[in-house]
């Protein structure tokens, strides 16, 4: 029996899939047992034969669904694994040398949690707004929750690079296979924030997310679809957060155009589809036109309505959700003062786990660890990193604004990505590393051009 278990669940990507699967047999001298359980859900590509001629060092099983999508499919996974951690991996990343031990090594420092890994878009060249849209995203979600101290909230949880305990993983019930297609990994993070149960950032625990190669237009659309679906449910399941989730915005509305956009979603949907299965190719003739503000408004629109057309798969006529239970009660402020030290602070926070805090140093209000609908409870890892914030956003613009001789008032906010590099040199390197890489690519690809003229 193995320690580690790493569940890839996959769909129609052999290509993909073996070089993954070579990254994972190429992992670093030192890296403890793990095995290799490939999930082929619904594939029907030369999967199942390329994974019978592999030859690899690591263990490797595979497991045949008939395409139900990856919720279950790692559900069907987490079932039949043997390792007493599971490491959950797209099947579209590829993982670096250090991935296995790192998820490793931080369930041995911080045992009892969850762990995330980052996973940001290969560096590749890009000209189209989708892809640059799409990897702006993606660079920018990896850079916020690698902040030191970050508060997670369920919107961070992804299970891409995801690890935990086999025994949590079943306690928790799985992923909910109400959202087959979209969202699980959401719904899964608020399950995991409302029992108490930590959540961690590896940064160690890398890959490169090949989004260039499997995210498209269309596809985009069909995701909007099953978001549309699942934040419908997932309002219904979690009422005390409809409010962050887009579907709020069209429920219980009075407003004419809000009843516009349920009546068509509702009920002209069937006659409208096979025209808004157009608008990829319409974006793209937008886009060669440089047509910018139209293309994004068309964009907007279409995605708008696939996201409506799923709400209304699930809600029907009536429109109307559970009300807000968290909406009147009233939230508990633990008050903490700096006088008796960071330490005394840091085991307050951590023993009261609280939701919201009040923080004083003698009788000076240093600032609100406020509450945060969705999110983690407060604890000592999040404090110092706060308080280096409340500094930084307090004092080093009036640093700057004396240095160059201008009005203390004026003084302008940091921006997150600043504060981010002034405390997170590791990602800051990381971001450095993969400018340089980007940087390559298109020197290659200039050569290419080159060579192909002459």
């Amino acid at each position: 029996m193995v320690d580690i278990s790493v569940i890839i669940p996959t769909h129609n990507r052999a290509a993909m899939l073996r070089s993954l699967l070579s990254k994972l047999d190429a992992q670093r001298e030192g890296t403890p047992a793990f095995e290799v359980l490939v999930v082929m859900d619904g594939c029907e590509d030369d999967t199942s034969t390329m994974l019978l001629s592999l030859r690899t060092r690591v263990p490797l099983r595979t497991l045949t669904l008939p395409g139900v999508g990856p919720a279950l499919a790692r559900n069907a996974g987490s079932q039949v694994a043997s390792g007493r951690l599971l490491i959950f991996l797209d099947d579209d990343i590829e993982p670096g040398e250090n991935f296995v031990r790192a998820h490793f090594v931080e369930h041995q420092r911080h045992p009892g949690g969850v762990v995330m890994g980052p996973y940001p878009p290969l560096p590749h060249i890009a000209k189209d707004r989708f892809r640059l849209t799409a990897r702006a995203w993606w660079t920018r979600h990896f850079e916020r929750v690698s902040r030191p101290g970050h508060q997670f909230a369920f919107t961070d949880v992804l299970t891409g690079n995801l690890s935990l305990n086999a025994e949590l993983f079943h306690a928790m019930g799985g992923l909910d296979p109400q959202f087959a297609r979209a969202r699980e990994d959401f719904e899964f993070g608020l399950r995991l924030i409302k029992k108490g149960v930590p959540i961690r950032f590896a940064p160690d625990a890398s890959g490169y997310h090949l989004e260039h190669q499997t995210t498209t237009l269309s596809g985009k659309m069909v995701r909007r679809y099953q978001e549309g679906r699942s934040d419908a449910l997932m309002a219904r399941k979690h009422p005390d957060i409809q409010r962050l989730l887009a579907i709020h915005r069209f429920t219980g509305r009075k407003g004419r155009k809000r009843r516009l956009q349920r009546a068509i979603a509702t009920r002209v949907g069937s006659v409208l589809d096979p025209l808004v299965k157009a608008g990829p190719r319409v974006l793209q003739m937008l886009e060669k036109a440089g047509l910018r503000r139209l293309y994004e408004k068309v964009e907007r629109q279409c995605s708008g309505y696939h996201y409506l057309r799923g709400a209304a798969e699930v809600l029907g006529e009536d429109w109307r959700l559970p009300a807000d239970p968290a909406s009147t009660d009233e939230i508990d402020v633990l008050e903490i003062n700096l006088d008796q030290g960071l330490e005394a602070a840091e085991a307050m926070l951590a023993e009261r786990r609280p939701l919201a805090a009040r923080i004083m140093n003698g009788t000076v209000h240093v600032g609100d660890m406020s509450h945060r609908v969705g999110a983690e409870p407060w604890d000592a890892r999040h404090f110092r990193p706060w308080l280096n914030r409340q500094a930084i956003h307090r004092y080093l613009p009036v640093a700057l604004a004396e240095w160059q001789g201008q009005p203390i008032s004026a003084s302008p906010n940091l921006s997150d990505f600043t504060l981010n590099t002034l405390n997170n040199p590791s990602f800051h390197a990381h971001m450095i590393e993969q400018h340089v890489q980007w940087m390559e690519a298109k020197l290659r690809s200039a050569l290419y051009d080159n060579r192909s003229k002459s």
